[in-house]
């Protein structure tokens, strides 16, 4: 009788052992939990694609903290470089949508790396939730000092009469398809060369090998204002407040528009609470008129939309970027 008892007893005290187990059993086939709401007591963590002291960091940097202002707790940039900015955006679409982890994505990461590359491991549009486009970077078009292009309309006419060679930091870059979409628009001709950055590309550009360059106006802007370059237009769609008497290229092709843009994103599945309070944070930040002045020091434009506008960009520009990409048949693999 005592071995009986000693028995039940046993079989009870395993039995109760295996629940904690069959309820993990039953929880892993379980849905999905819904959306999480952040642990304020944590510092936010805020990924950048680039290195520290790119101008996309910098950006990061004035961003991260008019967030902390505002959200009153810390937001700490993590620069996760590498892959033309996927390797952020892949952990910022594998983290945990509580709000304790965000990034800044390009346009780049959005809209191009998509159509060039085979091998994501995530899709930027399908994985990450937008919450408001921060700043936008224009390009400029340049010339060297003795080309006799004066304007966008000399440059096109002049191609169309002679193919030249237009120079890119890369094959694939934001502003190699920049120049790809302006032959398109236009219906001009020119031979690419692709460099390391425009250090590389300056010395053919001042010599006349290359006869057109696009770079973005915080690296173009300085080589300007020292004379090195000929400024030909900006590629925004109206003129950028840092060179007002500028004119853009759509004045002279028109419906012409590229320049790339940097969006606060977080994973997909945000709860609409943190996300409303995230996307309210982000438009105060870049309406600021101290944050204003401080991105324009560094060549970029304010924007501070919403995140229905940003998803709104994102669609419209993905069904321009994407023929314009496979039609240069390049990729990033």
């Amino acid at each position: 009788m005592r071995a009986h008892r000693l028995l039940l007893i046993a079989g009870c005290a395993v039995g109760l052992a295996l629940l904690p187990a069959l309820a993990g059993a039953q929880s892993s086939t379980s849905p999905a939990p819904p959306p999480t709401v952040a642990d304020e007591r944590e510092p936010i963590r805020l990924l950048v694609g680039m290195p520290p002291g790119s101008g996309v960091d910098e950006i990061s940097r004035v961003l991260a903290q008019g967030l902390s202002e505002r959200l009153f707790r810390p937001v700490r940039v993590e620069n996760r470089t590498g892959a033309r900015g996927n390797v952020a955006g892949e952990e910022l679409a594998r983290s945990i949508p509580d709000g304790n982890t965000l990034g800044v994505v390009t346009a780049t990461t959005m809209l191009l790396n998509r159509h060039l590359s085979r091998h994501l491991g995530y899709d930027p549009q399908a994985d990450l939730t937008p919450i408001s486009r921060f700043a936008s970077l224009p390009f400029l078009v340049l010339t060297g000092p003795g080309s006799d292009d004066r304007t966008v309309g000399d440059l096109i006419e002049n191609l169309k009469a002679r193919p030249g060679t237009c120079g890119t930091p890369g094959a694939g870059s934001a502003q190699h398809l920049a120049l790809e979409l302006l032959m398109r628009s236009a219906g001009a001709r020119c031979d690419f060369v692709h460099f390391r950055g425009i250090a590389g590309a300056l010395p053919e550009l001042l010599n006349g090998s290359v006869q057109v360059y696009v770079e973005a106006a915080v690296i173009g802007l300085p080589l300007v204002r020292e004379g090195r370059v000929r400024l030909l237009a900006v590629t925004s769609r109206a003129r950028s407040a840092l060179l007002p008497e500028t004119p853009t290229v759509a004045e002279t092709v028109a419906g012409y528009e590229a320049e790339t843009w940097l969006a606060l994103m977080g994973p997909r599945g945000l709860a609409s609470t943190v996300l409303s309070k995230l996307e309210a944070a982000a438009i105060a930040v870049a309406r600021d008129a101290a944050v204003v002045n401080r991105l324009r020091a560094l060549s970029a434009e304010p924007i501070g939309g919403t995140r229905i506008e940003l998803a709104t960009t994102i669609r419209a520009q993905d069904s321009i970027w994407g023929p314009v990409a496979r039609a240069a048949g390049v990729t990033a693999d």
